[in-house]
């Protein structure tokens, strides 16, 4: 599926950084639009730990970017090879135990556009802080830029 076409991964970043400062976000209460995008980056933290290629595949658009803390930029065919050579996680969490590794979410509606950012407990390395642009698209939300960065030891 083609959503969005980011031409370069700063580009992506860009984007993200406009939409953080962005008027007309949505802060007070949650809306039926940021309880739908919360769903889908739920439902991608728990696929991911499960190794679920098929429902990662459909959360995630062709054009897709990944950034790790390395600096290493991903595309959604690398993922799915990351994926399936990592494999699960070695301890399956029920989906409330993935949530509660998931902490200080921050979440952003603009229109058709969506920013969750969240810190990490480390389930697959180090804690993190990751950014996720999502786009709504055909009735469903598809991350198309997902960014980390290594976070500050307390």
């Amino acid at each position: 599926m083609r959503l969005m076409s980011l031409s370069t991964a700063a580009g992506g970043v860009a984007l993200a950084a406009a939409l953080l400062g962005a008027p007309g976000a949505i802060r007070a209460s949650r809306s039926s639009a940021e309880q739908e995008l919360l769903a889908a980056q739920r439902s991608l933290i728990s696929a991911n730990n499960r190794a679920d290629l098929a429902m990662v595949d459909q959360l995630t658009a062709d054009e897709w970017i990944g950034i790790n803390a390395s600096g290493f930029i991903r595309t959604k065919a690398t993922l799915r090879d990351e994926i399936a050579k990592r494999g699960p996680a070695k301890v399956q969490a029920t989906a409330e135990q993935l949530l509660e590794r998931q902490k200080e979410w921050k979440v952003r509606i603009y229109d058709t556009v969506g920013l969750v950012t969240r810190l990490t407990a480390g389930d697959h390395g180090s804690r993190s802080w990751i950014s996720t642009v999502w786009v709504l698209g055909h009735g469903r939300w598809h991350r198309v830029l997902s960014h980390e960065t290594t976070a500050a030891e307390e």
